[in-house]
């Protein structure tokens, strides 16, 4: 998607927005014009976070092999990863991108890869490369969780926006038109990341492929194996009861709870979230583009994509 001019929220707003406090509007501006500094402190900042996440998994790898908590952004893996943290004798490494071409750079760069998928970056990523995968033939357990596309593409637009989508109108976001930050949704964000994840990510470091593979959509859950990967790949929709039985029955052992973690409410702009959930009831093409993605096809089968399609209409 082609990346658009954030929109002038300074003057009056017709269709339901509300002209900000100038102290919003010159808290805005400022943010852009620290871009630059944001980029050095984060120069400055991340190889010291890095360095101590490598000293972790290091140490986790002389315990033993840390299972590898392996999903998109905001897809509800950070509750499965607690549950597994919370088992005694589990320890874990929560990542969201394995693949080079996808941890964003910073500020500076584009939060969209050459392929078309959302970038992210995290401490995380070069240590778990290096040392789980590149440094190590070990047996590796992975989980993975998969969520719908239109859930998936909100969620991250709002819990990421003060980040990547909106940075220079982050804090005047909640006194837009509701119609305006759609439009601005659909131009700037990459719609086809979450299905892109499984082929140019999952694929791409597993070597399983699981749009060619099937999934077991009635049950929700599904273990792959191939080499030295043994996975587990969830469904977000399913009951967090649900999930505790698979994980327990892949791991061959008790686990506890799944627990919500990680609520996008934390995060997102005021309210930006529940307006274009809502203003979702009116986009019922982008609705059905999405539910057409590759994932959503495997991971769900008819019956649950009309369910989807009515939910989101509805």
């Amino acid at each position: 998607m082609t990346r658009t001019t954030p929109p002038n929220s300074a003057a009056p707003i017709a269709g339901g927005g509300t002209k900000p406090p100038l102290g919003v509007q010159l808290r805005d501006v400022l943010e852009t014009a620290n871009t630059p500094f944001r980029h050095v402190q984060d120069l400055l900042r991340f190889p010291i976070s890095e360095a101590r996440m490598r000293r972790r998994i290091r140490e986790q790898l002389a315990r033993g092999t840390p299972i590898l908590v392996y999903s998109a952004t905001k897809t509800a893996s950070t509750a499965v990863a607690a549950a597994l943290d919370r088992t005694p004798r589990l320890e874990t490494v929560k990542v969201h991108h394995l693949q080079p071409e996808h941890f964003w750079a910073g500020p500076l760069s584009s939060p969209v890869a050459a392929d078309g998928m959302l970038r992210h970056r995290a401490i995380e990523q070069r240590a778990a490369r290096e040392l789980l995968l590149q440094g190590s033939d070990r047996p590796l357990k992975v989980v993975a969780v998969m969520r719908d596309p239109i859930a998936f593409n909100l969620s991250n637009y709002t819990y990421f926006g003060r980040a990547y989508w909106m940075r220079h109108f982050w804090r005047r976001a909640p006194f837009m038109p509701t119609q305006t930050l759609l439009e601005h949704f659909l131009s700037t964000f990459p719609h086809a990341s979450s299905s892109l994840w499984w082929t140019r990510e999952f694929a791409a470091t597993t070597g399983i492929d699981v749009l060619q593979a099937g999934f077991d959509a009635p049950r929700g859950w599904q273990r792959y194996q191939r080499g030295r990967f043994d996975c587990m790949v969830l469904r977000a929709d399913i009951d967090d009861r649900e999930k505790r039985s698979a994980l327990a029955e892949w791991l061959d052992c008790d686990v506890a709870p799944v627990e919500r973690e990680n609520a996008n409410d934390q995060q997102a702009a005021p309210g930006v979230y529940e307006r274009l959930k809502e203003a979702m009831r009116a986009a019922s093409k982008y609705i059905d583009a999405m539910l057409a993605l590759p994932s959503a096809q495997v991971f769900y089968n008819t019956s649950q994509r009309e369910a989807l399609r009515a939910k989101w209409l509805g």
